[in-house]
């Protein structure tokens, strides 16, 4: 019998919990409840506790027993977010580390899918894909050395072969959710009563997709199958400097639009520069060892011939790469590319990021620092091409609107841009401000590498501004018709919709979480 609302105290749910996950699966020490309570940017309330289920059954009946108290649930995937999305707002929450649930359950070649838990990390399913000749159309964010299918699915991303295939949620055919209730939900061609199989999305109203970029707001992700398509057989890549902002926007379009990229990133100079000095030769060198052997000693040849610095200097450079059926067919989309660039006065630099990237496309994640060991930070938004100018102006007004905060704290900044499909272009600023390191970095970097990192004091007030001045670019960036990534508890989703649209989105969180208990504040609702 499913006791009412709060006739459990904490003890007896936590008790109830160890139960069905196991007493070393349920974590309630001061030290793993402060982890779990932040995110490379925010620090909030740590949870009540942090459950780590083992597989689905396990999850659905820990969420369950978690409502029945009515307590909160806050889902976690690989945890390297920055807009507060599993971050509780409550004392009452159970976070949900979901990280023991990696299993790649089937790789059907024959039906071009892949079926897994939503903890496989991108690594993970990579690998397991190496060799079979297929790949999935988005393959992965850099982060995922740690970040997870369902995490990313939650948050939605772009990255790896976005240029062409678009966001992650346009390759996912099917989710196992587990409600608020416990209940688990299968949509698309896979919860049929006859011969279910997870092979197509669209079979009446696309239930997938209300929990693609949710942030966990409607359910809890337990299985998900991705499309499959062969896997390129060549790749080549290239770059191209540009003297100023205007033809660096009109490339980087022309690019996006023209559909042979498969991806295509857009660097300012200050952004490149921390990129380059905010990982130690080391790191090179052992890139540069995985440039020999997957593209050759030719390709490798020209990356360090280039040097580490080889874009010291440049202007706004753009980065891109192609993939193809054989060497002859990638040479040709990379003359296409190369054409749109010199069109627009683009100087070929000798090196390129696509180069190295490909060949350590899940690495630590460093970029949670700069050279000086100051924290990084990011804020984004997505918009037509026709509006990329716009966004790049909006931006650099607002920031030149914050001199004085700017200088006050040394905070430091520069953007890039990146080609989605052919029709959309996501730009984002990042953030660099002197502040401590937390625990949250030493869980993810190992000692050394933070020591070789200068140090520095705790600085509330530095983070504040950074916290201020993300906010309110954000604000000025849906002003211009953004759309966001990784919403979480970062932009204003909700409360932006028309009347109509809110109160369908109110019916739809009613309907699937009708006390509120599924990471309530994100996405805006309470």
């Amino acid at each position: 019998m499913t006791p009412p609302t709060g006739a459990l105290g904490p003890m007896s749910i936590i008790s109830a919990l160890q139960r069905i996950v196991g007493s070393d699966h349920v974590l309630i020490d001061d030290k793993s409840r402060e982890l779990f309570g932040m995110d490379i940017f925010f620090k909030k309330l740590p949870p009540l506790a942090v459950v780590q289920p083992g597989n689905k059954s396990e999850l659905a009946q820990a969420v369950q027993t978690v409502t029945s108290a009515g307590l909160a649930v806050v889902p976690r995937g690989g945890g390297l977010s920055y807009s507060g999305g599993y971050l509780a707002d409550r004392e009452d929450a159970v976070l949900f580390d979901t990280r023991r649930l990696n299993r790649i359950i089937e790789i059907n070649t024959e039906d071009l899918y892949v079926h897994m838990e939503t903890s496989v990390t991108w690594k993970q399913l990579n690998d397991a894909l190496e060799g079979t000749g297929l790949r999935t159309p988005y393959w992965g964010t850099g982060s995922g050395m740690h970040a997870t299918v369902g995490g990313t699915m939650s948050q939605n991303s772009i990255n790896y072969g976005s240029a062409t295939y678009g966001m992650l949620a346009d390759h996912v055919l099917a989710l196992e959710v587990v409600l608020a209730d416990g209940q688990i939900l299968r949509t698309s061609s896979w919860a049929t009563t006859d011969k279910p199989s997870p092979f197509a999305r669209y079979y009446g109203p696309d239930l997938t997709g209300l929990f693609l970029g949710d942030t966990g707001a409607l359910g809890v992700k337990a299985e998900a199958v991705m499309q499959l398509i062969p896997a390129p057989k060549a790749t080549l890549a290239s770059a191209a400097d540009f003297d100023s902002v205007e033809p660096f926007v009109l490339a980087l379009s022309e690019l996006g639009r023209s559909g042979v990229c498969s991806e295509c990133f857009g660097f300012d100079p200050y952004f490149m520069s921390q990129k380059l000095d905010s990982v130690g030769y080391k790191e090179d060198f052992m890139a540069l060892s995985k440039v020999i052997k997957k593209a050759g000693i030719k390709e490798a040849f020209k990356v360090a011939a280039a040097g580490r610095r080889y874009l010291e200097g440049t202007g706004h450079s753009l980065h891109f790469g192609v993939d193809g059926r054989d060497n002859a067919d990638a040479k040709s989309k990379l003359k296409i590319a190369k054409d749109i660039c010199d069109k627009h006065g683009g100087k070929a630099l000798p090196g390129n990021t696509i180069t190295v990237m490909r060949a350590t496309p899940f690495p630590p994640p460093f970029m949670m620092f700069g050279p000086n060991g100051d924290r990084w930070v990011p804020i984004s938004g997505i918009f037509p091409h026709s509006r990329v100018r716009d966004a790049i102006n909006t931006c650099d007004t607002y920031m030149n609107s914050q001199s004085e905060l700017v200088e006050k704290f040394s905070i430091e900044w520069g953007y890039v841009c990146v080609c989605i499909s052919n029709s959309m272009v996501l730009i984002e600023p990042s953030f660099y401000w002197l502040d401590e390191q937390t625990p949250f970095h030493a869980h993810y970097l190992e000692e050394k590498h933070l020591k070789r990192l200068k140090s520095h004091d705790a600085s509330p007030e530095a983070h504040a501004a950074v916290d201020k001045i993300r906010t309110e670019l954000s604000e000025e960036f849906r002003k211009l018709g953004a759309v966001h990534l990784q919403i979480g508890r970062t932009y204003s989703w909700l409360e932006s919709r028309e009347a109509l649209t809110r109160d369908v989105l109110h019916k739809i969180k009613a309907d699937f979480d009708p006390q509120g208990l599924m990471n309530p504040g994100s996405l805006g609702f309470g």
